[in-house]
């Protein structure tokens, strides 16, 4: 057992050296949502001592710190650790193997960085079709039933097949009782949500995906749509076992490990050039499939939503023009777009906080019926809103231009590297629209768009402070003048003032002095 600091943040780690060879190589291991490095204690018997073996308690579990707020947290923060881990022990080249929120780390490392990954193995990835996310962060936050604990016994049931009692669970649930609820909570969301066909995609190295025979948290079918057809992927399903498949079958997965790992990187060649072209052939004919699936699923069940500079609302490319202004169409549209998954409570209170909850839950009804007729495919019956008991939520492929810039915002204010934040805030005031959003008023909407602004004031100020350090004054000017055209404030006033100044513009300075104090009338 080991403790290493990294940016002034501990990391617990444990580095089990193989017996026989010094020169083997590594394996690391990367642990699930719900438990520590020690989960991976069953595993470890099977897997014998051929290789070096590293585990280490992911940020904020076990031994490890946590130097972030948790709502802030990414995957990219856990992604972070591990290269920062394997620098500082100095480990080249590892077997990533992970399971769970681990594999998607070990899945995100990989794409990263191609050539510090000599093979992949993902365990229980977590992988769903876009449009059913939603519907399953909701279900997971409701299993809780509102108590502040990690609902064990539905995991306890649901996620493996050995019976209740046993001694694994047992310890399971004991690494479990130490783990922050806020943490896994939010892992928890991180998981469900993510979409890692992208990086799986991008892989170069050899990589083995496991699941099993009755999963049902994660199920494997979307995964295995999207990589039947790559040559460096291989999905094996391991049979009696489910989301805790190292405690359900850990002898049989470590046999897959080491039979995975002491394979070739490069497969020998098929001599027989018949058999050879049988081969390609049939993957290509798969792959072409798959292709032309996916692009007729997409075309065909795809909602654009525009509310950045004006309102507009396209199905499959034709834009749907009238009805909008009609029972509360745009607004509740506008929160749905925003709040994918909601409840009829949460839209009753964001929308009409001062009307009485029956007469809000009333109106709302007549109000989604018709939203989902606008929002009907025309010629089908398929809908994009989809109203589930108290549950409602768009389905299906859902584009809005306002989710993706407050998603470009959140990537930038989470950005740890000061030349890749810059990256990022220049590459958002490229593309920064000429106004922030179409006017609603809604307090739920004012208090978002306020929020938004203030956030990328914010931001700008960050990177004008950072170009004045580079004495790079007409950039910060140019990207000053831009923002405060679309989100005015006092502060961006003022440091525009001082960048002229430091320029030698002092006309402009005074120009812009005046604009300020007439904006500050207003």
């Amino acid at each position: 057992m080991a403790i290493t600091k990294i940016n002034g943040k501990k990391v617990h780690y444990i580095l089990q050296e193989a017996q026989t060879n010094k020169e083997a190589e590594t394996l690391v291991l990367i642990h699930a949502n719900a438990v520590d490095l020690r989960a991976f204690d069953p595993l470890l018997h099977y897997l014998g001592d051929r290789h070096h073996i590293l585990r280490y308690d992911l940020r904020g579990f076990g031994k490890s710190d946590n130097d972030q707020p948790i709502s802030a947290l990414t995957i990219g923060h856990f992604i972070m650790d591990l290269q920062e881990l394997l620098d500082t022990l100095k480990i080249n080249s590892p077997h990533i193997i992970g399971w769970q929120m681990g594999a998607l780390i070990g899945a995100g490392f990989a794409s990263l960085y191609p050539n510090k990954v000599k093979s992949l193995t993902i365990m229980s990835m977590p992988c769903h079709p876009p449009h059913m996310i939603e519907s399953i962060r909701s279900h997971r936050k409701e299993l809780s039933g509102g108590e502040r604990e990690i609902p064990f016994e539905y995991l306890e049931a649901m996620a493996s097949t050995l019976p209740k009692g046993h001694p694994e669970l047992a310890k399971l649930k004991e690494y479990a009782n130490h783990i922050e609820f806020d943490l896994y909570a939010k892992v928890m969301d991180l998981t469900v949500s993510a979409d890692p066909i992208k990086d799986i995609k991008n892989l170069h190295c050899p990589t083995l995906i496991l699941s099993g025979s009755k999963e049902v948290l994660f199920p494997p079918h979307y995964l295995r749509l999207h990589t039947i057809h790559l040559r460096h992927c291989r999905l094996v399903m391991i049979p009696n076992a489910s989301s805790l498949i190292v405690l359900d079958q850990p002898k049989g997965i470590a046999q897959l490990i080491n039979d995975f790992i002491s394979e070739p990187v490069e497969p020998p060649p098929i001599s027989d050039p018949f058999i050879r072209s049988v081969d390609e052939s049939m993957l290509d004919y798969v792959s072409q499939i798959q292709s032309e699936w996916l692009h007729k699923l997409e075309a065909n069940k795809q909602l654009q939503i525009d509310i950045l500079q004006q309102f507009q609302v396209f199905i499959e490319g034709d834009q749907i023009v009238n009805g909008w202004n009609k029972r509360f169409a745009k607004p509740l549209l506008a929160y749905l777009t925003i709040n994918r998954s909601t409840t009829r409570d949460h839209i009753c209170e964001a929308l009409w906080p001062h009307s009485p909850i029956q007469q809000a839950k009333a109106n709302l009804r007549v109000y989604l019926s018709y939203l989902r007729q606008l929002l009907t495919i025309p010629g089908s019956d398929h809908s994009f809103l989809v109203m589930d008991g108290a549950h409602v939520y768009l389905q299906g492929e859902v584009k809005c231009d306002a989710v993706a810039f407050m998603e470009k915002i959140q990537e930038a204010q989470h950005e740890t590297s000061v030349e890749t934040k810059q990256d990022l805030i220049d590459q958002l005031l490229n593309n920064l629209p000429r106004r922030l959003f179409e006017p609603l008023d809604i307090d739920w909407f004012l208090q978002l768009k306020t929020q938004i602004e203030e956030d990328l004031i914010d931001l700008v100020l960050w990177n004008a402070n950072r170009y004045k350090k580079q004495k790079d004054y007409l950039t910060a000017i140019r990207q000053l003048k831009k923002t405060v055209l679309v989100a005015p404030s006092i502060d961006l006033y003022e440091c525009l003032i001082d960048l002229f100044g430091k320029a030698g513009n002092e006309e402009q300075a005074i120009i812009w002095h005046s604009r300020m104090l007439e904006y500050d009338r207003k």
